[in-house]
């Protein structure tokens, strides 16, 4: 019975060692998605550089958001589906919000790169503004 046992607790081992270190291919993350998190990271980096007063930092928080943004209107072009989490009906005026967005992105990150603290501060506000009401309306 002991030996009954131990090969079968011994089965369920390699059973569970090989399925771990099969190679499962991940599903590729939703753009949108991305671009959220590269977002996310880039804009507490935002306000802390807003807080510390070091807006140097800035530009370079949003590298990545730039990319994906990149890969993001390159798919559109090609006529890749992008797919929104929610309220995928409302694309377009996704789509309109994100533009006004970036474009407020750049100023945020021309304020930064000419050290224009107000402008800085200002910019800085009007993105959060944006990502609330963008909120809002798309992860209801």
């Amino acid at each position: 019975m002991r030996s009954k046992l131990f090969c079968f607790s011994v089965s369920c081992v390699l059973v569970l060692l090989s399925a771990a270190g099969a190679e499962e291919k991940p599903e590729p993350q939703n753009l949108i998605r991305q671009e959220m998190a590269a977002l996310d990271k880039a804009f507490k980096t935002t306000l802390d550089a807003v807080v510390l007063n070091e807006p140097e930092r800035i530009a370079g928080a949003y590298e990545d958001v730039n990319r994906i943004r990149e890969r993001l209107k390159r798919a559109e072009k090609e006529g890749t589906p992008i797919v929104l989490p929610r309220n995928q009906k409302r694309f377009r005026e996704f789509a309109r919000l994100d533009d006004k967005f970036h474009k407020d992105v750049r100023a945020l990150v021309r304020a930064a790169a000419k050290k224009k603290v107000p402008a800085v501060r200002r910019e800085t506000h009007r993105l959060l503004d944006a990502c609330v009401r963008c909120h809002a309306i798309f992860r209801k």
